[in-house]
């Protein structure tokens, strides 16, 4: 079973709690679900759409919608034209006769409409929603108590009140309900930044600093609400790096989180935490551009950037987390990973990672590592010693004999600072030695493969994976590749690649950034045998699972 409720109307009316409370509705019962909103840059007016797909298998979106709650005429015509024939409308009775008078033909739709007369009006659409599907009283009833806990009573009662009203007399005009019940035990369901910020706070986050920018805003509001971590909301992203890499030279965990233009001003402290040898974790989330371009949309423009993100010759890692149960994971090994190499660590997501809704079922949360911290230096203690591995041993401040500098200049073992043409060599090596044979030595895999023995083999990251994995469940003929890391590179990809007869990249930027830069480090161009193609997507909207239709032609 496979559905899509959309739900439509403009922003301030409350769309997303209403998309919200299906969601979990749904998820509460067992089922599978993944969401997908889209709003305009304008937040509060116009055409906005909030898709929730409800799956027993594999998740996945889907451009065509099975239900529409809409709230008024614009965003009823806006969405027609991605209903599929024989959709359900459930709306207003005044919008629903609104449109009929411009002639809109809505005779391939099945209307469910209803009189409403007081300001409740998504509450009414949703219960005739629920009611359709012939989800039990009981379970409408604990979705309003989940809902509405924190709010009067009085709210709970009134949407309480609305169910009976509408389960007991509302007509379903002959059509027969869906008849869904609770198939087994709960699932859990939240959205991509609540995730992070709880799961990095898990994973031992200690300090955490932000400017708001969509889509990355609403993790500072989760931190904050956390109360367990120390944060700052700077005046503007060079403060928050700096503040930052002020908390990581005092070894605490720390974290960032921008959206591309904030990154940019990022870069130059970058540098230095590399040259300083400070961790850091920055969460990247990619949005549509150039410039401000559309800045609630979705595209994946910045994975150049996160490969090269400052000048110099160095190394440094790149996360890209795939599912909510990477992030868990992959929130705790960013941070350990930064400190354990006393690096840049960049968590590269995109707008669809940061506001969708999932079900999730395992999470595996790595230990807190921290590795080289020494209690009781010597007192002739060297901040940036020369080791077999390129790792220095780190003191935490105030310990007994810690002096040192964190300088942007070059400099010795001791953090004195140097122009010796001899040190500048050994220091340059010693900071490459770090990420050498990294994989091996952290025993992880940088990416995932499915159906192993197919021929042809798509190669995505990112959100792309849940629909993708969807795609190949039916078309057993096309295998995928899931890229988890982007930096280092692991070139054993290559031998997966040899014996393929066609390998598809699928990413949302128009300049192929994962096909580029896959093909020309793994030489990929050189085996004669194998096609490369791509699958491209720069509309601002998500891989649907009808775009991968297009792979077979």
């Amino acid at each position: 079973m496979k559905l899509n409720i959309r739900v439509s109307w403009p922003a301030w009316l409350g769309m997303n709690s209403t998309a919200d409370i299906i969601a979990d509705t749904f998820a509460s019962i067992w089922y599978e679900v993944i969401t997908n909103i889209e709003y305009q840059s304008v937040i509060k007016w116009w055409l906005n759409h909030f898709d929730v797909n409800i799956s027993d298998t594999n998740k996945s979106l889907s451009k065509f919608a099975d239900m529409l709650v809409v709230f008024d005429d614009k965003n009823l015509e806006s969405n027609l034209s991605t209903l599929r024939d024989g959709a359900f409308i459930i709306s207003n009775k005044k919008f629903i006769e609104k449109v009929i008078t411009k002639w809109v033909d809505l005779s391939k739709f099945k209307i469910l409409d209803i009189e409403i007369n007081d300001k409740y009006d998504n509450t009414y659409l949703l219960w005739v929603l629920f009611k359709l599907l012939w989800l039990s009283v009981e379970i409408s009833f604990a979705s309003i108590e989940h809902t509405f806990a924190k709010k009067w009573q009085g709210i709970v009662d009134k949407n309480k009140g609305i169910v009976e009203d509408i389960y007991k007399n509302y007509d379903l005009k002959d059509i027969k309900s869906y008849n869904l019940w609770k198939v087994w035990e709960s699932k859990k369901v939240s959205f991509g930044n609540s995730m992070i910020a709880y799961w990095a706070i898990d994973n031992g986050l200690e300090f955490y600093s932000a400017y708001p920018m969509t889509p990355a805003s609403t993790i500072l509001t989760e931190v904050i609400n956390s109360k367990k971590v120390n944060y700052l909301q700077a005046e503007d992203e060079i403060a928050v790096i700096n503040a930052a890499l002020w908390a990581s030279f005092t070894w605490a965990r720390s974290m960032v989180w921008t959206s591309w233009g904030g990154f940019a001003l990022m870069t130059e402290a970058l540098s230095f935490a590399l040259q300083a040898e400070l961790p850091i974790v920055a969460v990247f989330a990619q949005r549509a551009g150039p410039s401000t371009g559309t800045p609630t949309c979705l595209e994946q423009w910045d994975m150049n950037f996160a490969l090269n993100p400052t000048f110099w010759d160095f190394e440094h890692i790149v996360l890209v987390p795939s599912t909510m149960e990477d992030w868990y994971y992959m929130s705790g090994l960013a941070l350990n990973l930064a400190q354990k190499y006393q690096t840049i660590v960049i968590v590269l997501i995109d707008k669809q990672f940061s506001e969708w809704k999932s079900s999730f079922a395992w999470l595996k949360t790595p230990w807190i590592e921290r590795w080289k911290l020494i209690l009781n230096p010597k007192s002739d203690y060297k901040r940036y010693e020369l080791t077999e591995d390129g790792i220095s041993p780190y003191v935490k401040v105030w310990t007994k004999d810690w002096d040192f500098i964190a300088s942007s200049y070059e400099h010795d073992e001791f953090w004195s600072t140097t122009e010796s043409p001899d040190m500048k060599v050994l220091m340059t090596e010693k900071r490459a030695k770090k990420l050498e044979n990294f994989f091996e030595k952290e025993g992880i895999s940088w990416y995932e493969v499915y159906n192993k023995d197919a021929k042809k083999i798509i190669i995505t990251t990112s959100f792309i994976t849940y629909t993708a994995l969807d795609f190949i469940k039916d078309n057993p003929e096309y295998g995928l590749i899931v890229i988890k890391f982007l930096k280092p590179l692991d070139e054993r990809l290559r031998e997966e690649l040899t014996w393929k007869d066609e390998v598809i990249f699928v990413e949302h930027n128009y300049s192929w950034q994962l096909e580029t830069y896959l093909t020309d480090k793994l030489g990929l161009k050189y085996i004669p045998w194998l096609k490369i193609s791509h699958l491209r997507k720069y509309d601002l909207l998500p891989f649907y699972i009808e775009n991968f239709e297009q792979i077979k032609k």
